[in-house]
């Protein structure tokens, strides 16, 4: 199969209100969508939504590497679609420190491969990928009123799973926002918190023993991605378990956590961070065979990544915990209808064949 076609189109999702984290608030993201056409006229699309703050290349790189590879293409160096698994030579260009590039061109190749035999893209990484995937809702207010509403809208709406930003304010702040949430929705709806490595190693240990108060599901990426050692310090005192999120972005870190005898049990997954659905999947499949747990979750992408991730997501060896794919809601331009949407705290998943995505 040949890649007749080529482009690049930018793409920029401002934010419904500003999203704080303990790295920064974010207004908007912004990206850029690949779409690939081959002679009998199927298009795959990828996106790249880099943010070095989450562990990817700057944007200006990012846009570098994808016209290098679209130039690549559009000159003949690479324009057949390589075989499944893709090979480390599909990439051409690409180099392992621009994983949204990555994560764009491949997932473009691997919508159209999907297509080409006629099955969806979950079908292509597993054949005993789920049919569905459940999510959390991803709470974004600040103050505990308005944070205890947001959460009674989303049990409404059938999440089971709750997901609140942590850290980066006072402790006795957080703590007065989980006790609102957990007293708005009972003691029956999963709550996890994410500091996004906004602690030290005394204050995660002191804000996890005050916060596991409220019922903590886990807590993701307590402390710096860059200091393992304290994550496995915390492991082996903390009252609930503890994810490893932000630390993955390190290849070396990540290799560690694998084969580390007191590492999480938990691994977040970014394919954005990760380089790609494939990539991704690997991780996932190691980390089972260690004994340990993943799931997916979107780094504030659009429609065409989260809906990859979704089909990654089915296809991980478990699906125990809810994946982050519930952020629509965020995005002032989030398409109306598309099969992603979550309802009921689940994303269906399209039977049709490839990403499922409408260009």
């Amino acid at each position: 199969m040949r890649i007749t076609e080529a482009s690049i189109q930018r793409l920029k999702l401002e934010m419904v209100h500003p999203l704080k984290t303990a790295r920064g608030t974010y207004e908007a993201r912004e990206g850029f969508v690949v779409s690939l056409r081959d002679e009998e006229g199927r298009v795959g699309q990828g996106e790249a939504m880099p943010l070095r703050e989450f562990g990817t290349e700057s944007a200006i790189e990012c846009e570098q590497a994808l016209e290098q590879y679209l130039s690549n293409l559009s000159r003949g160096l690479n324009p057949c679609m390589p075989p499944l698994p893709l090979g480390e030579g599909w990439g051409e260009g690409l180099h392992a420190n621009t994983p949204a590039a990555r994560h764009a061109i491949e997932q473009a190749l691997l919508d159209l491969q999907s297509q080409r035999e006629g099955i969806p893209l979950s079908h292509l990484l597993s054949a005993e990928a789920r049919g569905e995937v459940q999510v959390n809702a991803l709470l974004g207010a600040q103050g505990a009123e308005a944070l205890a509403e947001e959460a009674r809208r989303a049990v409404a709406e059938g999440y089971t799973t709750l997901k609140v930003k942590v850290a980066g304010r006072p402790l006795d702040e957080d703590a007065a926002r989980l006790s609102a949430v957990r007293e708005a929705v009972g003691p029956d709806i999963r709550l996890r918190v994410d500091a996004n490595g906004g602690w030290k190693e005394p204050e995660a240990l002191l804000a996890l023993e005050s916060l596991s108060g409220y019922g903590l599901e886990l807590c993701e990426q307590p402390v710096a991605a860059e200091d393992p050692d304290a994550l496995f310090r915390l492991c082996e005192r903390a009252p609930c378990p503890l994810a490893a999120d932000e630390s993955l972005a390190f290849p070396e870190l990540l290799q560690k956590l694998l084969t580390h005898p007191r590492t999480v049990g938990i691994l977040v997954l970014k394919p954005m961070v990760l380089g790609g659905l494939l990539p991704t999947l690997a991780v996932a499949r190691e980390a089972a065979r260690r004994g340990m747990d993943a799931y997916v979750t979107s780094s504030l992408d659009g429609v065409i990544a989260r809906a990859g991730a979704a089909h990654v997501a089915a296809a991980l060896p478990s699906g125990r915990y809810a994946s982050g794919l519930g952020v629509g809601h965020l995005f002032k331009n989030e398409p109306e209808n598309h099969p992603f949407r979550p309802v009921r705290g689940r994303i269906t998943l399209p039977r049709k064949p490839g990403l499922g995505v409408s260009g």
